[in-house]
């Protein structure tokens, strides 16, 4: 019934709203070209010596693959929930724009689909409009085995490499065509989150079989030697963060060409993988416990203002630490550089953001760019 009253609702749009959604549509896909037309800047393999990585600061995107709403579907969500709709009102250029223009730091939401087709029709793509743009596109690789890399299900659902092993094959492109790149953070969520309204799609739990299904796609992509594993920063240390406070991080010599893999999940969610994550040889990804944990090495700590001490008192330790710039399209929308500058001046390694090229939409034209114009320094 709620889905046969939206249907309808939604088709009594006057002409007024379907030409300021033919409007925006265009203006969403103008500010995609300019994304893809911005000049790149490229860090050479050679600019950054051999400085141990905790050395570096990187610029990356939070939510790496993600296309903005289909307009309409924005419309109909602003009117639902307007504060949601406004914090998903962001989108990226594809994955090898951004490591053209200089990213190292990326962010895939990864869901669990072994016999393929559970996401091949989302709930959103009929409401009004069939987005044929995108059905047409990703039809037939949503019909494939495999995890799906999207937002959230029936809702958020367009994605640059709708599959993880598009999101891997752009990557290892990029890697094989640049052999001396400065290490590939990438962060990873596992998506299980059901949405309790009627007609939504119900994601598969992770369980040690998708995680391990997991860890095999991406080593049939990235392929083992490209991938920095924890054991290799542990050594003979009794854990990784004795490793870490006594050893430190490598030095770019023995990271160049790598990717380090890390897992964006609470300790209490990760608490059924613990076998897997410690076996010694076989895990990829580094976990994020807090400071004083034993397999701490990489620390996400996502507001820099509230989390300033924290943050230094880790960097000083020699932690990585990923924080965010930037949160559901605030501080673009009123272009305030508050937490941008808090996150700079925190010492934090790895910042995140939707915004490392400003969107013409928004007034000021709010950005995350270190003082060299580019995105690793």
């Amino acid at each position: 019934m709620v889905a046969k009253y939206l249907i309808q609702s939604l088709s009594a749009l006057n002409s007024l709203r379907i030409r300021l959604a033919t409007w925006k549509f265009n203006l969403g896909k103008l500010v995609q070209s300019i994304f893809l037309l911005v000049p790149p800047i490229v860090v050479c393999a050679a600019d950054v010596g051999d400085h141990r990585l905790t050395r570096l600061s990187y610029i990356g995107s939070h939510n790496s693959y993600k296309q903005a709403l289909h307009p309409k579907l924005l419309g109909w969500l602003n009117r639902v929930d307007s504060k949601t709709a406004e914090a998903l009102d962001y989108g990226h250029p594809p994955l090898t724009a951004q490591l053209d223009l200089g990213l190292r730091l990326f962010e895939l939401d990864v869901f669990y689909d072994p016999d393929g087709t559970l996401y091949q029709d989302p709930l959103g793509d009929a409401w009004l409009f069939r987005d044929e743009s995108f059905s047409a596109r990703h039809s037939q690789a949503l019909q494939k085995p495999g995890f799906k890399v999207l937002h959230a299900q029936d809702v958020d659902f367009r994605s640059h490499c709708i599959t993880l092993a598009d999101c891997l094959f752009e990557l290892t492109r990029f890697s094989t065509k640049n052999p001396g790149h400065v290490p590939i953070v990438i962060t990873f969520n596992l998506k299980s989150q059901a949405i309790g309204l009627p007609g939504f799609t119900k994601p598969l739990p992770f369980t040690q079989t998708a995680l391990k299904a997991l860890q095999r796609t991406i080593v049939d992509h990235l392929g083992v030697d490209r991938i920095f594993m924890p054991t290799e920063l542990k050594g003979d240390w009794p854990s990784l963060a004795a490793a870490v406070e006594n050893n430190g991080w490598p030095k770019m010599q023995a990271l160049r060409g790598k990717f380090i893999l890390v897992l964006d999940e609470s300790e209490e969610t990760l608490a059924p993988y613990n076998a897997l994550l410690t076996k010694p040889g076989s895990n990829l990804f580094f976990k994020t416990p807090p400071l004083g944990h034993p397999d701490a090495a990489i620390l996400i700590l996502n507001n820099p203002i509230e989390q300033a001490t924290e943050i230094r008192k880790a960097v000083s330790k020699g932690y990585l630490v990923r924080t965010r710039a930037d949160a559901d399209t605030l501080e673009a929308r009123t272009n305030d550089p508050t937490r941008r500058d808090a996150a700079f001046s925190s010492g934090a390694q790895l910042i995140s953001t939707d915004y490392y090229l400003a969107d013409p939409r928004f007034e000021g034209a709010y950005e995350v760019r270190f003082e060299n114009g580019g995105y690793v320094r």
